[in-house]
C-alpha cells in the first residue's frame, strides 16, 4: 500500500512539474520575411505575417498583430506581433520603411527644341517640375547655358530637379539661333459648344465639345507654350522670337456653353485660354475665375448692330467719348486691358483710335490668318475654329 501511495505521489508531482513547466515556457515567434522591409510610396503593403509556436506545438492563431503602415508619407512604421502563453509573452517587431523612389519629372514649355532669330532676346519659355510625393518643384529647378543670340548656331539649356528625397531629373533643350525663321503664331478663336451625345450645334460656330478636349489634351501632351499678351506684343515688335510650338486660344462672348462645357475641360488640363467677355451681360464670369483663364474685353455694350459697313457693329461709327467710356467700363470690370476682340471682327480707324487711347496691349479681328512680326498689335488676325474640325486638321494648324 506504501508502495502505491510513492508511485501515485511522483506520478502526481511530474504532472505538476510538466504543468508548472509548460506554464512557464515562453513561446517562440518566427516572422514571415525579414524584420525590415523597404516598400515604395504610395504602393500597396501586404502583411507577411509570422508564425508562433510553444516547443513543437503550433500556436500562430494565438498571434496579435498590432501597427498601422501608410503608404502615402514617406517614415519608418512598426508592426508588432505578440503572443501570450499564460503569463509568458513574447513580442516581435517588424519595421517597414516608406520611401520615395520616383524621380520628378521637368516639362519644357514650348518644347525640347526651339528656333528663335539672329539677334533676336532669347527669353526662356519656362518650365514645370512636378514630383508624386513633393507636388510642384518648379522652384526647385536650376539650370545652366549661355544663349548667344547674335551668333547663329545650336545652343543649349540643362535643367536639372532635386526631390525631397534626392531623387533627381535632368532634361536639355535646343535653342537654334537661325538668320531666317519663319516664325508665327496661332491664335485660335472659338465661340460656342455642344455635346453631340444631347444636341447638336446649331452652326459653324459651335465645337463639339468633345472634339475640344481631343484639342486641348494634344496641346498639353504635346508641351505647347502659351504666350502672355506682353509677349505677343514684343514678338510682333520684332523684339523677342516665341517658340515654334506656341499657341494662343481665345473664346468669344462668353455663353453659357463655354462655361458648363469648355471651362471644366480647361482646367482638368490647364491650358491657358482668354475668354472675351461682352460686359453687360453681368459678370457670371466670376463664378469661373481660374489660373487657367483670363477675361478680357469683347467691349462693355458695343457687340451690337447700327452702322453700316462691315458686319454693322456699332463700334465703327459710335463717337469716341461713348467709345472710350465704354471701354474703360470694360476694363474697370475685368480688371485688365490686355486684349481686346472687336465685335464682329469690325474695324476701322475709329475703332482702333478708340482701342489704343483706352490703353489695350493689342486687339484681334476675325479675318483668318496667323500673327507674324510687324503686323499692327492692333489688328491681329485668327484662326476660326469650325464645328467639325479634326484632330488631324487642327495638327495642322497649330504645326
Amino acid at each position: 500500500m506504501k508502495n502505491k501511495i510513492t508511485i501515485v505521489t511522483i506520478i502526481l508531482l511530474i504532472i505538476s512539474l510538466s504543468i508548472v513547466y509548460n506554464l512557464l515556457r515562453k513561446p517562440s515567434i518566427t516572422l514571415n520575411g525579414s524584420e525590415l522591409i523597404t516598400i515604395n510610396y504610395n504602393s500597396k503593403y501586404k502583411e507577411k505575417g509570422a508564425k508562433a509556436k510553444l516547443g513543437k506545438k503550433d500556436i500562430t492563431k494565438k498571434i496579435k498583430i498590432d501597427g498601422q503602415v501608410d503608404t502615402s508619407k514617406i517614415g519608418e512604421y512598426k508592426i508588432k506581433y505578440t503572443v501570450n502563453n499564460h503569463h509568458q509573452k513574447k513580442v516581435v517587431t517588424r519595421t517597414i520603411k516608406v520611401v520615395d523612389k520616383n524621380k520628378p519629372t521637368i516639362t519644357l514649355k514650348g518644347g525640347q527644341e526651339i528656333s528663335i532669330k539672329l539677334n533676336s532676346k532669347y527669353n526662356d519659355p519656362g518650365y514645370e517640375a512636378f514630383d508624386e510625393y513633393d507636388g510642384d518643384i518648379s522652384n526647385k529647378v536650376v539650370t545652366d547655358g549661355l544663349v548667344d543670340t547674335k551668333k547663329e548656331g545650336t545652343y543649349t539649356i540643362n535643367y536639372k530637379v532635386k526631390d525631397s528625397s534626392n531623387n533627381e531629373f535632368k532634361i536639355t533643350r535646343k535653342i537654334n539661333v537661325k538668320k531666317n525663321i519663319d516664325n508665327k503664331i496661332p491664335v485660335l478663336m472659338y465661340h460656342y459648344f455642344y455635346d453631340k451625345t444631347l444636341t447638336d450645334g446649331k452652326n459653324n460656330n459651335y465645337m463639339e465639345i468633345h472634339d475640344f478636349e481631343e484639342q486641348m489634351k494634344y496641346l498639353k501632351e504635346n508641351d505647347f507654350y502659351f504666350p502672355t499678351y506682353q509677349e505677343l506684343l514684343d514678338f510682333v515688335n520684332e523684339k523677342i522670337t516665341l517658340p515654334d510650338k506656341s499657341v494662343i486660344i481665345t473664346i468669344d462672348d462668353g455663353q453659357s456653353s463655354f462655361f458648363e462645357l469648355a471651362v471644366p475641360i480647361i482646367n482638368k488640363y490647364k491650358v491657358k485660354v482668354t475668354s472675351f467677355i461682352i460686359g453687360k451681360n453681368g459678370n457670371k464670369f466670376k463664378n469661373y475665375l481660374s489660373n487657367n483663364i483670363t477675361y478680357q474685353s469683347h467691349t462693355y455694350n458695343m457687340h451690337r448692330g447700327g452702322c453700316t459697313g462691315g458686319h454693322g457693329g456699332i463700334f465703327q461709327c459710335i463717337n469716341y467719348s461713348e467709345g472710350l467710356d465704354d471701354l474703360k467700363k470694360s476694363i474697370e470690370q475685368l480688371g485688365s486691358s490686355d486684349a481686346l476682340a472687336y465685335p464682329y471682327g469690325d474695324i476701322n480707324d475709329n475703332t482702333k483710335k478708340i482701342t489704343k487711347d483706352a490703353g489695350f496691349k493689342v486687339a484681334f479681328t476675325t479675318k483668318y490668318g496667323y500673327v507674324k512680326p510687324g503686323m499692327d498689335p492692333l489688328e491681329l488676325p485668327r484662326v476660326r475654329m469650325s464645328k467639325g474640325v479634326t484632330l488631324k486638321a487642327f495638327k495642322q494648324i497649330v504645326k
